[in-house]
């Protein structure tokens, strides 16, 4: 568990064990996704976990027995709470050619966003919440670049 006391205040607790992760990272970018949005003031919990895990808290908060990716708790006055699959990001890593650390910090940046109002339930509210991403995401982590030959 890291806790870290600039700012936001954010811990981070990997549950999994079937990746490494550097929770300390992970920790700075949910700091700076805070502080990006002007919600410094925030308590903010991660949970790393793998695919069973995250099955189990949606179907007992959501009615649906699958993994996902994010799951996102709001417990108000500024804290909250995001239960992570890392299965999930290494899976999607894949699919998506990126690099697990990158789909780790979109669904930081995905979850954090849920808290502070966005929602991806209709077409708009999803084309504004992916714009968002965007934008944090560059602030976030340098642009990946094709691998070019000389």
């Amino acid at each position: 568990m890291i806790h870290d006391d600039s700012g936001a205040r954010v811990t981070v607790s990997n549950r999994q064990r079937l990746w490494k992760v550097n929770t300390r990272g992970l920790a700075r970018v949910a700091r700076r996704t805070l502080d990006l949005i002007d919600a410094t003031d925030s308590q903010l919990g991660i949970v790393l976990v793998n695919d069973a895990t995250i099955a189990k808290f949606n179907a007992q908060y959501h009615a649906m027995s699958d993994p996902t990716d994010v799951l996102s708790f709001d417990y108000g006055e500024g804290q909250g709470e995001l239960i992570i699959s890392v299965e999930c990001a290494v899976r999607q890593a894949k699919r998506y050619r990126t690099t697990p650390v990158r789909e780790l910090v979109l669904y930081i940046v995905h979850g954090i966003l849920h808290l502070h109002g966005y929602n991806d339930v209709t077409v708009r509210d999803r084309r504004r919440m992916r714009a968002a991403e965007r934008r944090l995401m560059v602030c976030l982590l340098p642009p990946i670049r094709p691998n070019s030959s000389k």
